[in-house]
C-alpha cells in the first residue's frame, strides 16, 4: 500500500521516464526538471496507489496504450494568455487582413499549433471577427492543436476565470463572453460566435504524418520549440513549411528564433516569419 510519503525520484527513474517522454513527445528534459517531474507525477502515483517512480514506471510499460496519454498530460506546461505577445495580433489587424481583403481573399485557414487552454485561437478568431465586424466575413476555420488531452477539453468548453481575462478589453468581454452560470467559480464563457470559428483536435508533432490535406495562411507555433532539442526543432519547422502557403505567415514565440534551425523562412519583423520560395 502506498505512504503518504514519497522518496525523491532517482537519477535511474528519472532517466526511464525522461527518455519515454521525449521519444512520445519530443520535449528534452534536463537534469535541473528533475524536481519537475517529481512533483507533476506525484497525483498520478496517488490515483494508481504507487509507492515510488520505479513502480509507476513498471505501470506505465505495462500499460502503455492507456497511461502515456496521461504521463504526457501531467509534464506538459500550458502557459497561455488571450492576446499574448500582442504584437502579433496588432501585425494581424494592421497588415494581413487588409492584405486579405484588398486580394479579395474568401477562404483563410489558420492554424494553433500547441494551442493549450484555447487562448491563441481564441484571440486570433476575435481579431478577425473584429475585423470584419461591418463587412463581409470570409470563410475562416481556425484548427487548434496540443498534445495534451487535458488542455484540449477545457479549450473546446471556453470556459475561463476571471483572472485569466485580465488582459482583455471591457469592449471585448461585452461583445464575445458571457458569465457561466457557476455559483462556485467566477467565470465567463466565450460566445458561440467565436467558439464556431476553432475547432480542437489532438496532435502530435512528432508524428511522421500529420491528418491535414490543406495548406495554412498562417500558422502559430509560439513557445513550443523551445522545449525540444535542435534535431527536433529541425524537423517540426521544416514539417511546418511543407503546411504553410507560398505567401503565408508563420508567428513564433518571443525568444524562438527559426533562422537558428531551418534556412527556410526570413524574418518580416517582431518573431514572424515568411516562407523562401
Amino acid at each position: 500500500m502506498m505512504t503518504s510519503f514519497f522518496k525523491e525520484i532517482s537519477d535511474t527513474e528519472f532517466d526511464l521516464l525522461r527518455n519515454v517522454i521525449f521519444k512520445e513527445s519530443g520535449i528534452s528534459l534536463t537534469d535541473k526538471k528533475k524536481a519537475l517531474i517529481q512533483s507533476r507525477l506525484i497525483k498520478r502515483l496517488r490515483i494508481l496507489n504507487l509507492d515510488s517512480y520505479k513502480t509507476y514506471y513498471d505501470y506505465l510499460i505495462q500499460n502503455y496504450n492507456n497511461e502515456i496519454e496521461n504521463l504526457i498530460n501531467s509534464i506538459t506546461t500550458n502557459k497561455t494568455d488571450f492576446f499574448r505577445e500582442i504584437k502579433h495580433f496588432e501585425f494581424i489587424k494592421e497588415k494581413i487582413l487588409p492584405d486579405f481583403e484588398k486580394n479579395g481573399i474568401k477562404k483563410i485557414r489558420i492554424w494553433s499549433a500547441g494551442c493549450s487552454t484555447g487562448e491563441e485561437p481564441y484571440s486570433i478568431a476575435v481579431i478577425f471577427s473584429e475585423y470584419y465586424k461591418d463587412k463581409k466575413m470570409p470563410d475562416i476555420k481556425i484548427l487548434a492543436t496540443d498534445i495534451d488531452t487535458n488542455v484540449l477539453m477545457s479549450g473546446k468548453a471556453g470556459i475561463y476565470r476571471n483572472e485569466v481575462l485580465e488582459a482583455v478589453s471591457t469592449d471585448i468581454m461585452h461583445k464575445y463572453f458571457k458569465r457561466y452560470n457557476d455559483e462556485k467559480i467566477n467565470s465567463w464563457i466565450i460566445s458561440d460566435s467565436i467558439k464556431e470559428m476553432v475547432y480542437f483536435r489532438r496532435l502530435n508533432l512528432l508524428d511522421e504524418e500529420y491528418p491535414m490535406n490543406k495548406k495554412f495562411d498562417l500558422i502559430f507555433c509560439r513557445n513550443v520549440i523551445i522545449y525540444f532539442d535542435g534535431n527536433t526543432r529541425n524537423k517540426v519547422i521544416n514539417r511546418f513549411y511543407d503546411y504553410l502557403n507560398d505567401d503565408g505567415y508563420f508567428f513564433a514565440g518571443h525568444s524562438e528564433n527559426l533562422s537558428h534551425f531551418s534556412d527556410k523562412y526570413y524574418l518580416i519583423g517582431n518573431t514572424i516569419y515568411k516562407k523562401k520560395t
